[in-house]
C-alpha cells in the first residue's frame, strides 16, 4: 500500500518539487479564470477584488478573487500579528498565492561571484521562480481595528468636494463641469487638452463619469493609430471606473457590463490578459494617487 510522505520526510529535492507542482497549480487556475472572467457577473467580481487588492499583481488578484471573492483585505499570517495586531482563528485556512523567489549574488566585472566573497562588492537580485504563500482575510482574524486611510464615499458621496478635488489633481487634464455637452453624453476626455462632465447630475453620477474620463485620460492618451478600438477603450475605461468607484465605497450596483461579454466573443486569452493588465495598471495608479491626497 503506497503511502504519502510527510513534508518533514520529504528530501529537498522533493520538497522543491511540491512547490513547484503547487505553484504551476495556481498557474493552470489563472490560465482558467482568464476564460471565465469574461461573463459579467465574473467581470464585475474581478475587478471589485480589484480594487480592494489594487497593490497586488495580476495573478494574485485573480487568485484571490477566485479562492476568496467576498474578502475585504488580506495579509500574511505573520503580518496580521506584527503590523495590526491581530491574530488569524484557529482552523481558518489561508488564501493561496504566488511568492517570488529571489536570490542574491554578487557582482565583479560582469561576473556574479559566491556572496561571501566580498562585502563590499555589489547584489544582483535575481528572480528565479515562484512559490506558494498563503495570507488571510480580515475576516479570518481579530484583534484591533484596522487604520482607515479615508473615510468611506456612500452613494450620496460624502466628501464630494474632496472627491472630485481628488480626481482633479491627479488628472492631467483639466477637468470642468459644463452646460452644452451633446444628448445622452454624460462627459468626455479630449486630447485637445481637457476633460468635461455635464452640469446637473446627481453627485454619485457625476463622480463615476470624473473618473471614467480620468481613466480614458490615463490609459489612452495616445496617437489615435496606437490605441485599441472603441469598444475596448470603453470596456477597460468603464472598468477602471467601476473598480476605483468601488475602492472609494461609491455605489456600483448600477453598473451593467453585459457588453463585455458580447465584446470578447472570438478575443484569444492573450487578448483578454493584456486588457485585463492594462485595467489593473491604471486601477492602481489611480487609488495610490487619490489615497495620498484624501489622507491628506
Amino acid at each position: 500500500m503506497k503511502t504519502t510522505k510527510s513534508y518533514e520526510d520529504m528530501t529537498r529535492e522533493e520538497r522543491k518539487a511540491l512547490a513547484q507542482a503547487k505553484a504551476q497549480a495556481a498557474l493552470d487556475r489563472i490560465g482558467d479564470g482568464v476564460r471565465s472572467v469574461w461573463s459579467s457577473e465574473a467581470w464585475a467580481r474581478w475587478l471589485t477584488t480589484l480594487a480592494k487588492f489594487h497593490d497586488y499583481s495580476l495573478n494574485n488578484t485573480m487568485l484571490i478573487a477566485m479562492q476568496m471573492p467576498e474578502a475585504t483585505r488580506v495579509a500574511s499570517y505573520r503580518s496580521w500579528q506584527r503590523d495590526f495586531n491581530r491574530h488569524v482563528r484557529k482552523g481558518e485556512h489561508g488564501i493561496e498565492v504566488l511568492v517570488p523567489m529571489v536570490v542574491r549574488s554578487k557582482l565583479s566585472e560582469g561576473k556574479e561571484l559566491p556572496r561571501e566573497n566580498d562585502e563590499d562588492t555589489p547584489e544582483r537580485k535575481r528572480l528565479v521562480g515562484f512559490k506558494v504563500g498563503h495570507v488571510f482575510d480580515v475576516s479570518q482574524t481579530e484583534g484591533e481595528p484596522l487604520p482607515t486611510i479615508a473615510e468611506r464615499v456612500s452613494s450620496d458621496v460624502e466628501r464630494y468636494d474632496e472627491v472630485m478635488d481628488a480626481i482633479c489633481a491627479v488628472s492631467a487634464y483639466p477637468v470642468e463641469v459644463v452646460d452644452g455637452l451633446p444628448p445622452e453624453t454624460n462627459g468626455l476626455f479630449s486630447r485637445m487638452g481637457y476633460i468635461a462632465i455635464r452640469a446637473g447630475m446627481p453627485q454619485g453620477q457625476t463622480v463615476k463619469t470624473a473618473l471614467h474620463e480620468l481613466a480614458h485620460s490615463v490609459m489612452h492618451d495616445a496617437n489615435v493609430e496606437e490605441l485599441p478600438d472603441r469598444s475596448m477603450r470603453e470596456v477597460q475605461a468603464e472598468s477602471v471606473a467601476y473598480a476605483v468607484s468601488a475602492a472609494l465605497g461609491l455605489d456600483t450596483s448600477g453598473y451593467s457590463f453585459g457588453y463585455v461579454a458580447s465584446w470578447a466573443v472570438g478575443k484569444s486569452d492573450e487578448e483578454m490578459r493584456a486588457c485585463m493588465q492594462v485595467v489593473r495598471d491604471a486601477t492602481k495608479d489611480i487609488i495610490d494617487r487619490m489615497e495620498i491626497i484624501l489622507a491628506a
